[in-house]
Formats: structure tokens, C-alpha cells, sequence
């Protein structure tokens, strides 16, 4: 009986130390973060993505491992979306119409000509929409977060843009079908080029210009290949973190927390520091040769782009919907 007992108690003891070691081990699993933008790490977005990994590393005390890559490393944004799709990433930070707007196409009004008032703005409609954006992304397994807008955009081109006119002919570079429709309207030649192979389609003459905020335009330096840009403030564009949701659903509550937490932190860092950049880069590519002009007809790009809006609407129901919640945030 005495032997008995020193063996049920021996049996006690080893399951408790096993149970202690299997608790250990659930606490110390390393979860991966592998992130991607094809912007560069010098822009403000890339910047803030840097700020996102390194804050996620230091707050999940070893807990998640989170890395970053940025520009073409992975592929164009497209490929990176699909890895994101797929969980050969975590997550990929992207523009909502030429990201997983493959799928949900009306996105694209996120990047819609003389929509929006001014940049804060277009960060309360990125705000009030983020729950909405995942409801549209969900089907394809994003969960959408950390809007970000990439400033105003002006156009530049391989010759002067001085007035509406100006533009005829001309082939300009658009991500995705909003700035083609834009593009014909204002009586330019729009077409789709890749972000990666902007700089060598203009230095060989594939397009005449391009358009993307300061910040944008220099991290790519390419301004080295087309020497003026025109002021035209015609779209502002964003980029989400979409997180692949089968993984932050994996996440244990804290972590899921604290990394959507990281994600506005770092949204809220990137909207710090966006307009300082924009300022900065453009003083940088006046200094080293651009010249920069205003159009004397505002108005008229204005009025040119104007019957799109009502395009878009009769484009469908999912469309006039997602409009309608846009354009109610004020």
C-alpha cells in the first residue's frame, strides 16, 4: 500500500511538471510578423513601417518576431498582396484600389480626382472606413487597419505643365483605373506601368510623366529623369496594413491587441511626419534641378475630372454604396 502510494504521488509530480512545461511552452511561442510595402524605407510610409516592427519587436518582449521589406525585394504590390493573401506574409501594406481593390474594385474611390476637402480630411474618411474596408476585404482574408494617407499629388512630367492643354497627348502613368479615367479626361493619355519600373518607362520615353506626392516622387528619384512638376493637387492616396486574418485571428488576445495597437501608433507617426517630408523632398528636388510650376486654370482640371463622380455611381449598386458612405464623412 505505502508503495502505492509513492507511485501515485510520483505519477502526481510528473504530471504537473508536464503540465507546467506545456504551459511554458504555449508562453514563450514565437509568432512571425513578416511585413512588406513596395514603397521605399526613405518615405514616410516606409518610415512608419520601421517604426511598426520595431515597436511590435520591442512591446511583445520576444513574443512575435516582425520584419519588414520594402520596394520591389518581394515582387511588385500585387505579388506582395497575393503573398499576404496566401500567408507566405503576414502582412502587406498597400493601396486599397490597387491592392486588394483586384477584388473589391470600388476601393479605388480612396484615390478619386477633387473629392476630398483637404489631408485631415481624407484621414477622418480612412478612419471612419476602416471597419467598413475590412467588411469588403474579409471574403478574400485581409483585415484592414492603419490608414494612411500619402499626401497630395502633383504631376510630373518631361515637359512643362502650365495650363489644362498642356496635358493633350501626353502619356501619363496611372496605379490603377481611376487615374486612367482621370487621365483621359484632362485630355492626357493614361496607361498602368508598375511602381518599380516608373524611373526606366520615363528615362526611355514608354511614358511622358508620372503623378505621387513629393515624398513618394523623391524617394524614387525620379525626378532624375522628368524635370518638371506641375501643382495640380489632384488626388490624395492612402495605403491600409492588411493582416492576413487567419493569423491575427491565431494570435492570442493580448497579442492581437497589442499589434493593432503598434498599427495605429504607427499610422498615427506616419501622419506626424508626412507633411514636414513632403515640404522637405520638395525643397530637395528644387535644389537639385526641378522646376516646378502652378497651372494659371485650376478650375478647369477641376471641371474636366467633375462627370466622373456620377461614372463611378452608375458603375453598380457596391459602388453608389461605397460612395455614399465616403462622401457622408465630413
Amino acid at each position: 500500500m505505502h508503495k502505492k502510494v509513492i507511485v501515485a504521488l510520483m505519477l502526481l509530480c510528473l504530471a504537473g511538471t508536464l503540465s507546467l512545461f506545456a504551459q511554458g511552452s504555449a508562453e514563450t511561442k514565437v509568432y512571425n510578423l513578416r511585413t512588406s510595402t513596395n514603397l521605399a524605407p526613405g518615405g514616410t510610409v516606409g518610415k512608419a513601417l520601421t517604426y511598426f516592427v520595431d515597436l511590435v519587436n520591442e512591446e511583445a518582449d520576444g513574443r512575435i518576431k516582425a520584419t519588414a521589406n520594402y520596394g520591389s525585394e518581394l515582387g511588385s504590390q500585387r505579388e506582395q498582396v497575393e503573398m499576404a493573401q496566401t500567408g507566405s506574409l503576414e502582412m502587406v501594406v498597400a493601396a486599397p484600389g490597387t491592392g486588394p481593390g483586384v477584388w473589391v474594385p470600388e476601393l479605388m474611390m480612396f484615390e478619386f480626382p477633387y473629392l476630398f476637402k483637404d489631408n485631415n480630411h481624407y484621414l477622418r474618411v480612412l478612419k471612419g472606413l476602416e471597419a467598413e474596408v475590412s467588411r469588403l476585404v474579409q471574403p478574400h482574408g485581409f483585415t484592414a487597419a492603419a490608414g494612411q494617407s500619402m499626401g497630395s499629388r502633383h504631376m510630373l512630367t518631361n515637359k512643362p505643365i502650365n495650363q489644362l492643354s498642356d496635358l493633350k497627348g501626353l502619356k501619363m502613368r496611372g496605379p490603377n483605373a481611376v487615374y486612367i479615367s482621370m487621365f483621359n479626361r484632362l485630355g492626357a493619355s493614361g496607361t498602368t506601368t508598375d511602381w518599380n519600373e516608373i524611373y526606366n518607362a520615363i528615362s526611355t520615353g514608354v511614358i511622358d510623366g508620372m503623378e505621387a506626392s513629393p515624398s513618394m516622387i523623391y524617394s524614387m528619384r525620379f525626378h532624375e529623369v522628368a524635370k518638371y512638376m506641375a501643382v495640380t493637387n489632384h488626388i490624395t492616396a492612402a495605403v491600409y496594413y492588411f493582416f492576413n486574418t487567419d493569423w491575427l485571428e491565431s494570435l492570442p488576445e493580448d497579442l492581437r491587441t497589442l499589434v493593432l495597437d503598434c498599427a495605429d501608433k504607427a499610422a498615427a507617426y506616419q501622419a506626424e511626419i508626412d507633411q514636414a517630408d513632403q515640404t522637405a523632398a520638395l525643397d530637395k528636388m528644387v535644389a537639385e534641378g526641378l522646376v516646378v510650376t502652378t497651372p494659371s486654370d485650376p478650375d478647369a482640371f477641376v471641371e474636366a475630372a467633375a462627370p466622373m463622380l456620377a461614372e463611378y455611381r452608375a458603375k453598380g449598386a457596391n459602388w453608389a454604396s461605397f460612395i455614399d458612405k465616403m462622401t457622408a464623412i465630413d
